[in-house]
């Protein structure tokens, strides 16, 4: 039995989207706008596992001249590198939706046999009836949790929210009951996720041990309203995981933040004095106030030493590495903020704390941990 699509309507999803700037306010899907790969000092592209370079070989020499001038097959894959990420990233997803669709329809065949029943009445009565149905309450809830940009009220859109959340509700009973077969059944997963090589620099500001086990890289900008909006979902994936996870922060800068490279400098000269963390949190709180004036304000109400923060900030000492963060998250095909490199597996935008926990509890058990 097929379920229903549980894509958000257009209109909708415009209205909740996930990110600021980029593409990562036009999709909730990984594969939508997937990222090449970097490290914070070069441009180079690193995918493992999953990757499909069947599509895309290896080629080297001269692909074209020009005045005599060659343009060879490294220069002409380093300008699209992101490109041809994403085509390989696409792959992955098919290959991995695929076996997926595969493992669950073996799965759920098999039961319905065990028990006697078709697959549709298996799937009404383990899934369907499972699903709980969604109050007004509730849509109101998920209303003012996501407030949708623009003039629109809660009436106009309860009807759409709570034929999503339905929806999802449906969506997760149906996850349940296939990973309970799933576990009763011992499946194992070969396909390797697709894995980019974005790893930690010796200058990222990192909340965590170096050594964990699991290593989130974000990239966020301190005026975008969704980089605001994960924080308490990191908090929550800290206080579940422990030491077993470590976040380090690269400033991406959008455009139309005009404010945000500075106050990424500023940040770093808070670093200088090991007060990233909490400089980070009180430019978060103050989005809308981060002139340079604003910026030495907050280095007093975090306790930095105010003459070498200001010196630091009037040098523009770290305006290269700032432009660095960005060149390096557009190598990695970032293109909003915020975005995550989860030992190197991609999440995009603002996503719900389950989102990272999928990734995370599958990263540890691969590890073993």
């Amino acid at each position: 039995m097929r379920l229903p699509d549980l894509r958000l309507p257009l209109s909708l999803l415009l209205a909740l989207s996930v990110g600021c700037g980029g593409s990562s306010t036009d999709s909730d899907s990984p594969s939508a706008d997937a990222p090449a790969a970097a490290t914070s000092t070069t441009s180079a592209v690193t995918a493992q596992g999953g990757s499909s370079d069947d599509l895309i070989p290896a080629l080297s020499g001269a692909a074209a001249k020009v005045n005599g001038e060659e343009i060879t097959y490294a220069q002409l894959d380093e300008k699209a590198s992101a490109k041809l990420v994403r085509l390989r990233t696409q792959a992955y997803e098919i290959r991995k939706q695929t076996l997926d669709e595969l493992i669950d329809t073996r799965l759920l065949e098999a039961e319905a046999k065990k028990r006697g029943v078709s697959v549709d009445d298996l799937v009404k009565t383990e899934v369907e009836a499972k699903a709980p149905e969604i109050t007004d309450e509730e849509a109101r809830a998920f209303f003012e949790k996501n407030p949708p940009r623009g003039n629109v009220d809660f009436d106009r859109m309860k009807d759409r929210i709570k034929d999503y959340l339905g929806k999802k509700n449906t969506q997760d009973a149906r996850t349940a009951f296939i990973g309970s077969l799933r576990e009763a059944a011992g499946v194992e997963i070969f396909l390797e996720p697709m894995r980019f090589d974005v790893t930690f620099s010796e200058a990222d500001p990192i909340k965590g041990a170096n050594a964990a086990p699991i290593q989130i890289v974000e990239y966020s900008d301190f005026q975008c309203p969704y980089c605001s909006r994960v924080n308490p979902t990191l908090e929550q994936v800290a206080e579940k995981y422990g030491d077993k996870v470590a976040v380090a922060f690269r400033n991406f800068p959008l455009p139309m933040h005009k404010e945000a490279p500075r106050a990424g400098e500023a940040s770093y000269c808070a670093q200088d004095q090991g007060k990233f963390w909490e400089y980070h949190d009180v430019l978060f709180e103050n989005q809308r106030a981060q002139k340079d004036e604003d910026l030495k304000k907050y280095a007093g109400e975090v306790g930095l030493d105010a003459a070498k923060f200001d010196e630091c900030l009037a040098s523009n000492k770290y305006a290269d590495r700032v432009a660095d963060d960005k060149k390096s998250g557009e190598a990695a095909g970032v293109s909003g903020t915020p975005a995550f490199f989860v030992n190197g597996v991609f999440i995009n935008g603002a996503r719900p704390f389950e989102a990272f926990a999928d990734v995370i509890d599958d990263e540890l058990k691969r590890k073993n941990l």
